[in-house]
């Protein structure tokens, strides 16, 4: 039988992310424009603040977290323009996402949303939506994002 190890506070931090710990809320970031299409909603996004990692030799990286803050943004945004409202007074609930990270966002200054709708069907008041979305910048990152979202 293999023994339990126990690991305790600072074994932990030594070997934890400064970025989770600490980084994400240095993050600031904000959608600039949004454009919507019949069935694409295409945006910019921008890092006002962000965290660089020590352990990345090449500088700013966007989180998959902070990608996956992003795509939540535009679908809310997206779902409370199409059921006509003019602010955020409902909430928007994910039923289900899958996500793939291909290569890393490094400029934070050009982050490009982008929203493909597959579906989008109003029922019993509830808006409901099924789109393909890609983070992306002009140095050739990608973030493919697939998710089913209801606007209650």
């Amino acid at each position: 039988m293999r023994e339990t190890v126990r690991l305790i506070a600072p074994q932990i931090d030594k070997l934890s992310s400064g970025y989770l710990r600490d980084g994400r809320r240095q993050e600031v970031w904000r959608i600039e424009t949004i454009d919507i299409g019949d069935d694409r909603v295409v945006a910019k996004a921008s890092m006002t603040d962000f965290y660089v990692s020590r352990t990345d030799d090449k500088g700013f990286h966007l989180s998959f977290i902070t990608a996956l803050e992003m795509v939540s943004q535009l679908t809310i945004v997206y779902l409370h323009y199409k059921a006509g409202l003019t602010e955020k007074s409902r909430e928007v609930w994910v039923s289900e996402s899958r996500n793939r990270f291909v290569r890393p966002v490094r400029n934070p200054d050009d982050i490009r949303l982008e929203m493909t709708v597959k579906k989008l069907r109003e029922h019993g008041g509830s808006l409901f939506c099924e789109a393909d979305y890609r983070v992306t910048d002009e140095q050739d990152g990608l973030y493919e994002y697939w998710g089913k979202a209801c606007l209650q």
